[in-house]
């Protein structure tokens, strides 16, 4: 079904790894709190992590899901905050590429690429997060442009992105009224408020959006007009198989920090490693880590096959409803094994358990994950 052995596969984890543990630890200080440190992701666009989804025609490297998928396992393993910010990147430069037009693609994705634009996904509104449906934000004709207003809130990287690409509505037909639009930052009427504080993601900022009477050309829409539903839709099947992947390399390390504590800690004359206790509750975080990782590669493997199947549709909501799910147990039980230790900052896994929270509501809560696995096979079953 999917092989994640692969020689070339493994080299690229290496790499990844290695550049990771080298940069990532140098950013994390308060100077480059609630940031998108440029350096750091220009760094691994040099390793080609900035065109996963981008043809080579555009510079990119056109890895596959389940590439991408593992891309991104390493980088969060080390750090949340720059798997999400690639992932995003990733599934924003993945839309341009899919729906974009030839001078769009030209204009875009080489510097998407090579790290020079830092792409940013403005979907979520006040009113209207899960519930894309919903949107207030609203794109009217004038003549051959677009006047944008509205607003938009947690949208990651806002403040350092170099594009934005916007979904606002062209029309009140519902999902079929809704359009997407590529927003340069650059552009009179963006207004970008301050990094909202969150309990952890750290070096992920997001922030609102505010458009007011901002004029697009229409050459800046993207797709078809009315389309935008299914254009966020696609791009958000890909987020979810991704931030699985985060999920697992949040589980990863946190299993590996509790496996070392528990061989070197020492209660009543024995290592805590043996007590059996503890070795079920580190076997328990194992397994979920194990099953959810499985279910990744699946609905990334789906995906690179393009199937329209029931499965197809659900693997993506599975893997991330699953993999966040466990991420935050794991994550949760790593603190508890260690102890006093594990509330401390110094030993990180409090860290990660503060990151793996932000995991099971990004991309569509799991709740929402949960209905659409529900309606899919309701569908099969009529």
């Amino acid at each position: 079904m999917f092989d994640n052995q692969s020689k070339e596969l493994q080299e690229m984890r290496e790499s990844v790894r290695k550049l990771a543990h080298k940069l990532i630890p140098q950013f994390r200080s308060s100077e480059f709190y609630n940031t998108v440190p440029r350096r750091l992701f220009s760094s691994f666009a040099e390793l080609g992590l900035a065109g996963l989804s981008i043809p080579e025609d555009y510079d990119g490297i056109a890895a596959s899901a389940a590439t991408s998928a593992a891309v991104l396992e390493e980088v969060a393993a080390v750090d949340l905050g720059p798997a999400i910010f690639i992932s995003v990147h990733s599934m924003v430069s993945g839309i341009i590429a899919r729906g974009g037009s030839e001078d769009q693609k030209r204009r875009y994705l080489p510097k998407m690429s090579s790290g020079e634009f830092l792409g940013a996904f403005a979907l979520t509104e006040p009113s209207a997060g899960s519930d894309a449906r919903n949107l207030k934000s609203s794109a009217k004709r004038d003549g051959d442009t677009f006047i944008l207003n509205g607003s938009k809130c947690y949208i990651t990287s806002a403040g350092w992105a170099d594009l934005y690409v916007t979904f606002a509505k062209t029309s009140e037909n519902g999902e079929e009224g809704i359009s997407c639009f590529i927003v340069e930052a650059n552009t009179p009427g963006l207004i970008i408020s301050s990094p909202e504080k969150k309990m952890g993601c750290e070096l992920s900022p997001i922030a609102s959006l505010t458009f007011e009477n901002m004029r697009l050309a229409k050459s800046q829409l993207l797709g078809t007009l009315h389309k935008g539903y299914a254009t966020a839709l696609g791009g958000l099947a890909g987020g979810r198989v991704n931030i699985a992947a985060c999920a697992n390399g949040l589980s990863r390390t946190a299993i590996e920090k509790a496996v070392a504590h528990l061989n070197e800690r020492q209660q009543f004359g024995s290592k805590l490693m043996e007590f059996q206790g503890l070795q079920f509750m580190l076997a328990d975080m194992q397994m979920k880590y194990e099953a959810a990782r499985l279910l990744t590669l699946n609905a990334a493997d789906l995906l690179d096959q393009a199937t329209k199947s029931p499965e197809a549709r659900m693997a993506p909501s599975i893997a991330k409803c699953y993999a966040t799910d466990a991420a935050m147990q794991i994550t949760t039980d790593a603190v508890q094994l260690l102890g006093g230790a594990g509330y401390i900052k110094d030993y990180d896994v409090e860290r990660l358990m503060r990151d793996a929270k932000m995991l099971q509501i990004v991309e569509g809560t799991n709740q929402i994950q949960r209905m659409l696995i529900a309606r899919e096979l309701a569908k099969a079953a009529a």
